[in-house]
């Protein structure tokens, strides 16, 4: 699996297994996006003062929400760039679609898999899955941490 970070035309972040198609004479064709999903970075608006690192919120949702495939040919000329994701974001979309997967494969109605439908169908809300304590649904996302690196090596 090689996952990636596109940056789009459209200004949208998507990470997916990205696949290059190319023509007989080496040119590239296009893209295959497989198991794509848009980034959204939301900064917490809460301040804390015990806190010096500014926390954010990583919020996944499926791109092309309202298709049924998972496979997404993309033309080359709406990728502006590809890149490697940061490692707790790989982790992060790795283990989202595991997840997935195994409730696929179990095929049983539970309240992740209805609380999942929902909000891939929904439009602006991002996807959700129960919380492990008491069953109520809270945002699928990854937190983050901005540091500082001050160079000096300490």
């Amino acid at each position: 699996m090689s996952v990636q970070l596109a940056l789009l035309k459209s200004g949208e972040d998507v990470i997916a297994d990205i696949k290059e198609f190319r023509d007989s004479e080496d040119n590239l064709v296009s893209y295959l996006f497989k198991d794509p999903f848009t980034i959204k970075i939301k900064t917490s608006q809460l301040l804390v003062e015990d806190e010096s690192t500014p926390k954010h919120e990583v919020i996944y949702y499926r791109w092309i929400s309202l298709s049924k495939d998972t496979d997404i040919v993309v033309s080359k000329d709406w990728v502006v760039c590809i890149t490697d994701p940061l490692d707790s974001i790989k982790k992060s979309y790795e283990e989202r679609l595991n997840a997935r997967r195994s409730n696929d494969s179990d095929q049983s109605v539970n309240r992740r898999d209805v609380g999942t439908i929902e909000h891939e169908h929904g439009g602006d809300v991002g996807t959700s899955e129960s919380s492990e304590q008491g069953g109520t649904e809270s945002s699928s996302s990854t937190l983050l941490t901005e540091q500082l690196d001050s160079g000096s090596g300490d």
